[in-house]
């Protein structure tokens, strides 16, 4: 069967499916049952081709439709501003289109998107704590920056997939926690990551049948939270947390999220995204190192300047985050029941309905974007949905860092080092992880002589 039936069949049983769970319950066990059986089915299709997933649906339902768990997917960039603005917002214990099943793989608490209310405000709060401003310890994260570049040297090349991931989990137990993370720590903390997956499965089966995967992750889980106890930073978190009624379980696990999914998944994918950008266009390549090197001489400490006069590696990062979001879907709960209209069919949903907004195909809408398939630096990002946006509750708390770290990891990777070739820039629109060219390789990597 070509992709397209299947996406639009797999379709076709979720409207079978709305009307019956107005009768029997959308939280009911059978109402909980048949919302799995479809969310699995849906998953299989779109685990293989997330992308054309949302295209199809979107081209043959229109901008609202069904997907996954019942939810109901919101595709235009109006559709997903709306969502992500909506305050006060309930959520779900949801990482995207990903429903967390198994607590056992978080130790039994929840993702801080999945918090609400006081739980909520407090996690934020202490991330705003624990995140440094760029501006204000440019110097810092450059010499972390250069010390980890200067180690990628030994081996001769920078591997996007593999060693960006390392090098944000490095910096950022160092700038959280003051806490130097062994090569063990690192390459099980990138298996932590990369199985989360396996939290998506019921929890019995996540905790018991896949032991041998899951288990040696938590256990690693448990013993970095330990040493986050340990911290000299640690006190500080903890009256942060407590003001807000957390305890030190949901500071502690809520920093574990905040630095292996949003800052070290999430960040070090659109760094590789900008570096396979800057790849592929010599002319803006070399036009960002024209300004970096006005703007910052490399020989003294870099500063506050020198990252805010660096506009145009500024626009590089934000139209890269546009093409290529690293996180695709923002997620929350509908508060009441209603109606629907998707494909000329009114459908009925149950409070608790999974509200979906799908950032990529809203970053992509020709209603907002000019030509959106096209890289141009001359866009209005005022209103851009990558990092959900600003000024209400759902805006991501690390934007500011993430996007300062890039710049100044760009500042030192062009300005000091170097390499002669670099393998093929391909972005992977099939598998459900973040956007970016994981296989890229810069070789024959070396500082500038």
């Amino acid at each position: 069967m070509e992709l397209k039936d299947k996406v639009l069949q797999a379709h076709d049983r979720q409207l079978w499916l709305s009307p019956i769970l107005a009768k029997v319950g959308y939280n009911t066990p059978i109402g909980k049952l048949l919302r799995l059986v479809v969310y699995y089915m849906d998953a299989i299709i779109m685990l293989g081709a997330w992308r054309d997933f949302l295209y199809i649906r979107k081209e043959n339902l229109g901008d609202k439709y069904f997907a996954v768990d019942q939810a109901i997917m919101h595709s235009s960039h109006s559709q997903v501003k709306e969502l992500m603005y909506t305050e006060p917002q309930v959520r779900g214990n949801d990482l995207g289109i990903i429903r967390m099943l198994a607590p056992s793989y978080l130790l039994d608490n929840p993702l801080s998107l999945g918090m609400n209310g006081n739980e909520h405000t407090g996690a934020r709060a202490v991330f705003f704590q624990a995140l440094p401003e760029p501006s204000e310890k440019a110097d810092v994260l450059g010499h972390l920056v250069e010390r980890s570049l200067t180690e990628a040297t030994q081996q001769g090349q920078l591997h996007i997939g593999n060693d960006l991931p390392k090098i944000l989990l490095k910096i950022l137990h160092e700038i959280v926690f003051d806490i130097s993370l062994s090569e063990a720590d690192i390459i099980a903390s990138r298996t932590y990551i990369k199985g989360l997956p396996l939290a998506s499965l019921p929890n019995f089966v996540s905790k018991y049948l896949l032991a041998i995967k899951t288990a040696p992750n938590i256990r690693h889980r448990k013993h970095l939270i330990e040493r986050y106890k340990q911290s000299p930073k640690w006190a500080s978190y903890l009256q942060t947390g407590s003001q807000y009624q957390l305890n030190e379980h949901q500071i502690a696990n809520s920093l574990f999220d905040m630095i292996h999914i949003a800052g070290t998944a999430g960040t070090s994918a659109l760094l590789g995204s900008v570096i396979g950008v800057l790849c592929l266009d010599n002319a803006l390549r070399d036009q960002v190192i024209s300004e970096l090197n006005a703007v910052w001489n490399g020989k003294e400490s870099l500063n506050r300047n020198a990252l805010e006069q660096s506009s145009l590696i500024n626009n590089v990062i934000l139209e890269t985050a546009r093409l290529y979001p690293p996180v695709r879907f923002v997620s929350q709960l509908a508060t009441e029941s209603g109606e629907v209209a998707i494909a000329g069919q009114k459908c009925p949903f149950q409070k608790g309905t999974r509200l979906l907004g799908s950032i990529f195909t809203a970053n992509h809408d020709a209603i907002r974007y000019n030509n959106p398939d096209s890289f141009d630096l001359t866009r209005d990002f005022s209103d851009i949905l990558s990092w959900n946006g600003e000024g209400h509750e759902r805006a991501c708390p690390g934007k500011s860092l993430s996007i300062g770290f890039i710049k100044i990891f760009c500042f030192y990777l062009f300005k000091k080092y170097q390499w002669n070739s670099f393998t093929d820039v391909k972005w992977d629109f099939e598998k459900v992880t973040a956007v970016t060219p994981n296989d890229l390789v810069l070789q024959g990597f070396a500082q500038r002589v």
